[in-house]
């Protein structure tokens, strides 16, 4: 590209116009040392910054971009004829200017997204709201959910044991039936003593069946860490323990107990209050005691 040419191209380099292989060629020149195209490009640039500067005021860009360009091109025609280059690059920078209302539309443009964006932010904020409001609602429910479960689940264990209880209890009474309808039935019957004036109780044994059951009635309720204990006082060895029992105010006790031990003579039955676990050998007060009947 020879002098002329780069001439030429000095009002579109000013304005920052040129296509990438007119900037390299300028570049090239202007690196080979033609001090006139540099002054003049300096020239070109200061007298655009000064037109924009000096139409900073007006209405648009789009307005103050095309007098730097009206102003740039008189500058040109005042310089003389041009080559047809000349010509060519001032008609392919006009189609390089941005087209009048473009910048309008595309401010337009942005206004309507940055308003879409904005509209966006809005409903996700709302969701967020109502997705947070629905979640707390939610672990509410589940908490009164699980506290529900959990009372249930209290409700049925005590269920099982009160069933478990009286499971207990009408195996026993069926066994009392079943060892007072024996043939070789032997009662024991006890008689109160001072700690409970109002209580009696017998013991039924059946060696056929190998079974005894207590029964009581009217004992005081088992003090706390105490057990009812009932005894089999032999001629040979004394008391033997036969079983531990609990009592409630109100409730008859009937309870599976031991049997006498085999070939000792029973003497007395009795019942004292022991330690919890009960012990081998009678230490606390007695509150029932009987001799064995007839065989």
């Amino acid at each position: 590209m020879d002098h002329q040419a780069i001439k030429d191209l000095l009002p579109l380099a000013a304005l920052d116009r040129l296509e990438p292989d007119e900037a390299r060629a300028l570049e090239e020149h202007l690196r080979a040392g033609s001090d006139e195209c540099e002054a003049e490009l300096r020239e070109l640039r200061e007298a655009a910054a000064a037109l924009a500067l000096s139409l900073e005021q007006e209405s648009s860009e789009e307005k103050s971009e095309e007098r730097i360009w009206e102003r740039l091109e008189a500058r040109l025609r005042g310089a003389g004829p041009q080559s047809d280059r000349t010509a060519g690059a001032k008609e392919a920078d006009r189609s390089r200017r941005p087209a009048r209302g473009r910048v309008g539309a595309w401010r337009a443009a942005t206004a309507v997204m940055a308003a879409g964006i904005v509209g966006i932010a809005i409903y996700a904020g709302q969701m967020s709201d109502r997705m947070r409001r629905a979640s707390e609602e939610n672990q509410e429910q589940l908490r009164a959910m699980n506290s529900r479960v959990a009372g249930l689940s209290a409700e049925v264990r005590r269920a099982h044991v009160e069933v478990g209880a009286l499971q207990r209890v009408l195996a026993d009474r069926l066994r009392l039936e079943k060892v007072l309808s024996a043939p070789d039935l032997r009662l024991t019957r006890l008689a109160p003593l001072a700690p409970a004036p109002g209580a009696n109780a017998i013991v039924a044994v059946s060696a056929a069946n190998r079974a005894a059951v207590f029964q009581a009635a009217g004992l005081p309720a088992t003090p706390a860490g105490k057990t009812y204990e009932l005894w089999w006082i032999t001629k040979e060895h004394g008391p033997v323990a036969a079983g531990l029992f609990q009592a409630e105010d109100g409730h008859p006790v009937v309870a599976p107990v031991a049997l006498p031990p085999p070939g000792e003579h029973v003497l007395l039955s009795a019942v004292t209050l022991e330690p919890a676990g009960g012990v081998s050998k009678p230490t606390g007060a007695m509150y029932l005691k009987g001799a064995p009947g007839p065989a």
